[in-house]
C-alpha cells in the first residue's frame, strides 16, 4: 500500500454480474472486499453457474490487484431482505469498529433487489458508510439478439419467466428533515449563490422576507422584516446549531461565514422543492 493511502473496503453482492464489481473495486483502489454470495444446491447445474461467476469476480479482483486485495466471503440467502440487512449491519459493525479500515464502500448497484435494498437502508443508517453506484456502459446481449434473450414465443417476458410470492419489506422510520431548516438553508445558499453578504442580519432578513421566522418579539412590528434586538440568539439556535449538528453546513474561518457542505447542498436538492 502507497504511503500515506487510505486504507479501504467495499462491501458487494455477486449473482451474475462481473464488472459492476471489478471495476469498482478497481477505481476506488481498496485494500478488502466482502462478497455477499449464495449457492443454495452447489452441485446443481445452476449452483455451479452461481459459483462460476463468484469465482470469476475474485479471479478478476485478485488479477488486477496482483492478489493484494484481502476478499472476505460471506455465503447468505441473497434473495431475501432480512438477512441481507442483518448481514450488512454486521459487515459494517465489524469494520468500522475495527479501525483498521478508514472508508467503507457499498456497491448498491450489482445482486439482487432485496440486497439492493438493504444495502440502501443500512448505508443511511450509518452516515460514516459510502453508498454507490456504477451505471451499465455496454450491455452483453447486443441489440439484434434481445429477442432471442428476452422474448418467449415472440412476446417479451424479460431476464424473469416466474415468480414467488411478494414479500413485503419491513420499514424503518427515516424521519424527512424538517421544512423550516431545509427552507431556510435553501435561502442561505441562493445568498452564497448570488455573493451576497450572509452575515447573520442579511440572513436573518432574508428570512423574514420569505415568511420563515417564527420568532416574533415585542420589537417587532407587523410586517417589518430589519433583524431587531435578540434576532441573533435566535437565528444561531433555530438554525445555524441545527444546521451544524445535521452536518449542511460548516464555518469558513478563513471568510468568517458559514457556507453549505456536500450534504447541505443534496438536502435542497432533494427536499421541498417546487
Amino acid at each position: 500500500m502507497a504511503a500515506g493511502k487510505r486504507k479501504m473496503a467495499m462491501i458487494a453482492c455477486v449473482t451474475f454480474e462481473t464488472v459492476k464489481i471489478t471495476e469498482p473495486v478497481k477505481f476506488y483502489d481498496v485494500d478488502k472486499v466482502h462478497l455477499i454470495h449464495y449457492v443454495k444446491q452447489p452441485e446443481s447445474r445452476d449452483g455451479i453457474v452461481y459459483r462460476e461467476f463468484y469465482d470469476e469476480v475474485c479471479r478478476i479482483i485478485g488479477k488486477n490487484s496482483d492478489n493484494r486485495i484481502e476478499i472476505t466471503e460471506h455465503e447468505e440467502q441473497v434473495s431475501q431482505f432480512l438477512p441481507m440487512l442483518k448481514l450488512i449491519l454486521k459487515i459494517m459493525d465489524e469494520e468500522l469498529n475495527s479501525k483498521e479500515y478508514v472508508d467503507l464502500y457499498i456497491n448498491i448497484s450489482a445482486g439482487t433487489s432485496e440486497y439492493t435494498a438493504a444495502a440502501v437502508i443500512a448505508s443511511m443508517m450509518n452516515p460514516s458508510v459510502i453508498p454507490f453506484s456504477v451505471g451499465t456502459d455496454q450491455y452483453t446481449v447486443r441489440d439484434d439478439k434481445i429477442r432471442d434473450a428476452f422474448y418467449r414465443d415472440g412476446m417479451p417476458v424479460g431476464l424473469t419467466e416466474t415468480v414467488f410470492e411478494p414479500m413485503m419489506v419491513p420499514k424503518y422510520n427515516m424521519p424527512m428533515p424538517e421544512k423550516n431548516l431545509v427552507l431556510g438553508l435553501r435561502i442561505l445558499g441562493e445568498m452564497i449563490k448570488a455573493k451576497r453578504n450572509v452575515k447573520g442580519p442579511n440572513v436573518i432578513k432574508a428570512l423574514k422576507e420569505n415568511g420563515l421566522w417564527r420568532r416574533i418579539g415585542e420589537d417587532d412590528k407587523q410586517g417589518d422584516t430589519e433583524p431587531v434586538k435578540g434576532d441573533s440568539v435566535y437565528y444561531d439556535r433555530d438554525y445555524v446549531k441545527k444546521w451544524s449538528a445535521n452536518g449542511w453546513v460548516v464555518k469558513d474561518d478563513f471568510y468568517k461565514r458559514y457556507v453549505l457542505t456536500d450534504e447541505g447542498r443534496r438536502i435542497i436538492e432533494t427536499f421541498y422543492t417546487k
